[in-house]
Parts: structure tokens; C-alpha cells; sequence
């Protein structure tokens, strides 16, 4: 597909789980933002850790850049969010100059599908949304508070990708019901 680098977009999908990716609506690749890891695993961050709701930039400092002193550490979020709402326009929201997010209904984001078929019980759903690991192979070095985030959240998910094949196992019938449990 085309390559996206410079425009904003209105539509945009995160895929989190599994093979990672950022795409606009129409297919195009968003390379400019997955080829910038701590950028990335910044919106990857700010769009599951809490979906619909904003994070403190305090909260962000600590985890991102932990071996800054607090003005550059600002400087480095400042520059980085502007980077992200350059590339991905209003799917960036912040209130005031503490709070920071994603909008949910600009940016569509896999592992928070996810989680809603979890929460609403709708196990075939989430089987089929579960297409691997979070962020599968990445790491960040240097942000330890990130990195043990992430260990968390993909042993958490993982467990939620079982229990919902039992889930789904639970009515299927024959060869899909042991599919479903090998899966778990």
C-alpha cells in the first residue's frame, strides 16, 4: 500500500495485537509513527491503558522518559505528541496542558475491541480479535516502567484470550469445541 507521511488523518486503525500496524481508513500505511519506537509505544500506551479517558503527563513523564530531568522530560512529551497529532491529526486529544488521549471514535484500536467482546461476553468475538500478543517482539529500552506495562498487560490479555476460547468452547459443538480448547 501507499505510504502516508505527512497529512493528517481523520480514520485511523492501531493494531496492537498480533503483527503491529497504523493504517488510515482507506488501507494506507502510517509508517511515519511505527518506524519511531518510543513515539509508537507512546499512542499504543495512551490508547489502552485507560480507552476513552486522558492520562496525566506526569504519569507519562515517569514512564517514557524516566532518565530525564522534568523540563526536558517535557520538552521530549511536547515534542512527541506533536509529532503524533501531525501524523495522526485529532485522533490526539489533551484538556488543558495536564491530560492527554486518544479519541476513540477517530482512532479504532484492536486490543480495546477486544477487551469490550471480553466484557460483554461475546467470546467468539474476542476468539477472533485475539490474533496474537500485545505488540508481539517489541521492547523499549530505557523505560522500565513501560516495559513492565507491557509484560503485564500481554500476560493479562493472554489470560483473557483463554478463558473467552473455554468461553466459546463452552457452546460449540465437535471439532470447533476442541479447536476452541486448544486454542485456550
Amino acid at each position: 500500500p501507499a505510504v502516508h507521511e505527512q497529512e493528517p488523518l481523520a480514520d485511523l486503525e492501531l493494531h496492537l495485537l498480533g503483527t503491529t500496524g497504523l493504517q488510515a481508513a482507506d488501507g494506507t500505511d502510517v509508517r511515519s509513527v511505527l518506524a519511531q519506537p518510543k513515539r509508537f509505544a507512546l499512542l499504543a500506551h495512551l490508547a489502552l491503558a485507560a480507552p476513552g479517558r486522558l492520562q496525566r503527563r506526569d504519569s507519562l513523564l515517569a514512564m517514557f522518559w524516566p532518565e530525564l530531568d522534568a523540563d526536558r522530560a517535557r520538552a521530549a512529551l511536547r515534542d512527541s505528541l506533536y509529532f503524533l497529532r501531525r501524523h495522526l491529526g485529532e485522533a490526539i486529544v489533551t484538556r488543558g496542558g495536564e491530560e492527554v488521549g486518544v479519541d476513540g471514535a477517530r482512532l479504532r484500536v484492536d486490543a480495546v475491541e477486544f477487551l469490550q467482546a471480553v466484557r460483554q461476553a461475546r467470546h467468539a468475538d474476542a476468539v477472533a480479535a485475539y490474533t496474537g500478543d500485545l505488540l508481539t517482539g517489541f521492547n523499549l529500552p530505557g523505560a522500565p516502567d513501560f516495559e513492565a506495562w507491557l509484560d503485564a498487560e500481554r500476560t493479562r490479555l493472554r489470560g483473557l484470550a483463554a478463558d473467552a476460547a473455554l468461553g466459546a468452547a463452552a457452546g460449540a459443538d465437535g471439532a470447533d469445541a476442541v479447536r476452541l480448547c486448544r486454542r485456550a
